[in-house]
């Protein structure tokens, strides 16, 4: 699938103005790497490795997703473990989109729908889109930010990238144990308003210890969740892993088992049920 809707990025961010007093990664090194990123030989790469892609010519966000697939690749291979790759990644303006949340930074496409408006074509699932109306250009700041309002969990700039793909490391998880059929069922009715509502009742004085958007439903808060433990276990001056994230974790397979009342429980088996598509 190749999208080509034209696109401008939208710098007029009141972020700019914020002064916050936190550091979300992002070197001079990497600032020099991105001024001088090949867009079109990131994209090629990638789709070496299977990942149609269309970043509109936008450095940051090539760079950034580059370095993400990068890092999910070395932590497969240093530490054995399977976290799964975006099935495409493409930048277009959100207003071209049928989504119920147009000024996201970044979804993840779980089921298959007709996404693109004015289209009749099918998207399939774990499809990555970024929203080419924010200012990537400041990605430090907007990190920043919005770790400063609780909304993320992380400051790390790299948080959008990760959260997105995130969310296909879950799917093609949930689909390794249920067929396709029961996992898009199983999407659908976790994300209907009155199943967040009673899954926020039950549930939301713990979640809201990861942050606020994980908050929004249980697939949102695996996806604020899993990436705070990425990101903890890479070194932030090179981007490479330096310990296993999962173990010890509620992604590691074998999760808690017994049976506790909603009330009683504890945040980590939460978390596992959720990753096991178990929402209830």
């Amino acid at each position: 699938m190749k999208v080509t809707f034209s696109s401008q990025n939208n710098n007029s961010s009141k972020l700019q103005k914020q002064k916050i007093a936190f550091e979300a990664g992002l070197t001079p090194k990497m600032i020099e790497e991105i001024r001088n990123v090949d867009v079109l030989e990131i994209s090629k790469r990638l789709e070496g490795k299977g990942i149609p892609n269309d970043f509109q010519g936008n450095k940051v966000l090539a760079w950034g997703s580059d370095k993400t697939v990068e890092l999910f690749e070395q932590f497969n291979e240093r530490f054995g473990t399977n976290i799964s790759l975006p099935k495409a990644i493409f930048a277009i303006n959100f207003k071209h989109l049928n989504t119920e949340t147009p000024h996201a930074y970044g979804i993840c496409n779980l089921t298959r729908t007709k996404l693109i408006k004015g289209s009749n074509e099918i998207i399939p699932s774990r499809i990555v889109f970024f929203n080419t109306e924010h200012n990537w250009d400041n990605i430090n700041p907007i990190a920043d930010a919005r770790y400063a309002k609780g909304t993320i969990g992380t400051d790390f700039f790299l948080y959008p990238m990760i959260h997105e793909y995130t969310h296909v490391a879950h799917e093609d998880y949930l689909l390794s144990q249920f067929d396709g059929k029961t996992v898009a069922k199983k999407i659908t009715s976790a994300k209907k308003p009155y199943k967040t509502f009673i899954y926020r009742m039950k549930y939301g004085d713990r979640i809201s210890q990861i942050c606020k958007n994980a908050l929004i439903d249980p697939f949102e808060t695996i996806a604020c969740d899993m990436p705070i433990r990425l990101i903890n276990s890479i070194d932030k001056e090179t981007l490479k892993p330096i310990k296993n994230p999962f173990v010890g974790t509620p992604y590691e397979k074998g999760l808690i088992s017994q049976e506790y009342s909603y009330r009683k429980r504890p945040l980590p088996e939460i978390l596992g049920n959720i990753w096991n598509g178990k929402f209830d």
